[in-house]
């Protein structure tokens, strides 16, 4: 099953409480933004979230060990393009056939150098 249309950015390391701290303030300020960049090395995504975001929190101890993780999704919503049409000849041609149509674009978008 082909994955296209699907992109990825992860990380995943061991940091300090305080750049833990700084990672997530970085997350909250991009959030609250409505632009959140995501980069490492030379993979970057960028999201939008929407209005309605489905939210999931969960935190567990087991042993020595504690662990919190939290997921939130949303369906991108379409933009609408500016008015655009295709036509056989000049937009002064009165004979001119235009077909409009507004396409839909999503927000998300992700860059990824060529290797």
């Amino acid at each position: 099953m082909s994955k296209e249309g699907r992109n990825k950015v992860s990380l995943k390391k061991k940091v300090g409480h305080e750049e833990a701290v700084a990672i997530l303030e970085d997350i909250l300020k991009s959030f609250k933004s409505g632009d959140m960049v995501i980069q490492n090395g030379e993979d970057s995504i960028t999201l939008n979230p929407s209005d309605k975001i489905s939210m999931e929190i969960k935190a567990k101890t087991k042993k020595l060990k504690n662990k919190l993780s939290m997921e939130l999704s949303w369906k991108v919503e379409p933009i609408e393009a500016e008015d655009f049409s295709i036509t056989e000849s000049g937009p002064d041609d009165p004979e001119n056939e235009t077909h409009e149509t507004k396409p839909e674009f999503s927000k998300a978008r992700v860059i990824k150098k060529a290797e």
